[in-house]
């Protein structure tokens, strides 16, 4: 256990009991040389889902995708990432509440849990592949599109939207539209060109001053996303 803990942030070792990070530390070790692993773990409200995975930007998404495929949302979430054989592994607690039309209380059984992580699996390997012809492929047509939240910032409570496309007309006036379209604030923006390369930051807010929850940034990506110009959407 004092290996795990060593691995991970200090904010992890204030935020969990001895009991937990053993818990947890067991669930990683489980892990293996599986894509995506994921189990049920204690928490001080009830049981939580603790997902681990290689970490990479997007992955947040994709976790919060599997579980809307299978009918869950997010109520709220700890990030974390460790180093693990030289590779960034992420160790993500996602606290869950079922759909807002559901009339039971929430019960995840081990075939709920299981088609999760194999749903989980499935999107990371197409990112993966995706990721893998991309690199393969001619530079000619220009970079790829990229539209994700900083990790970082996200362990600290805060979000940053950042956006990497090729530059074409109309690219900032899509995101912004995007984003209030999202019902957001941009507290701080960083607008940068470089070689017919846009490399934007937006650091976001709520219009409520709520924390923006999993399911929340997931909405926000993909809206920007589909509002950029046809152009950039690579």
């Amino acid at each position: 256990m004092t290996e795990f803990l060593d691995s991970m942030p200090a904010a992890y070792a204030r935020a969990f009991s001895v009991s937990e990070v053993q818990e947890h530390a067991a669930i990683v070790g489980r892990r293996g040389s599986q894509l995506a692993h994921a189990e049920i773990c204690a928490g001080p409200s009830g049981t939580r889902v603790c997902v681990v995975a290689d970490d990479r930007p997007g992955l947040l998404a994709l976790v919060t995708d599997a579980f809307l495929v299978h009918g869950l949302s997010v109520k709220s979430a700890q990030v974390y990432c460790r180093r693990r054989d030289g590779q960034a592994e992420a160790v993500d607690i996602f606290e869950l509440q079922p759909p807002k039309q559901a009339t039971e209380a929430l019960d995840i059984g081990t075939a709920e849990l299981s088609a999760f992580v194999q749903t989980l699996s499935e999107l990371v390997a197409e990112e993966l592949l995706a990721a893998s012809r991309a690199s393969a492929a001619p530079r000619a047509g220009g970079p790829a599109t990229r539209v994700y939240f900083e990790l970082e910032a996200l362990r600290r409570g805060e979000f940053v939207l950042l956006v990497e496309a090729p530059d074409s007309e109309g690219l900032l006036n899509a995101i912004t539209s995007a984003l209030h379209g999202q019902a957001v604030r941009i507290l701080a923006s960083e607008i940068r060109t470089e070689g017919g390369v846009a490399r934007d930051r937006f650091e976001l807010a709520g219009e409520d001053a709520e924390p923006l929850s999993s399911i929340r940034l997931c909405d926000i990506q993909q809206a920007v996303h589909g509002a950029l110009p046809a152009g950039a959407r690579r």
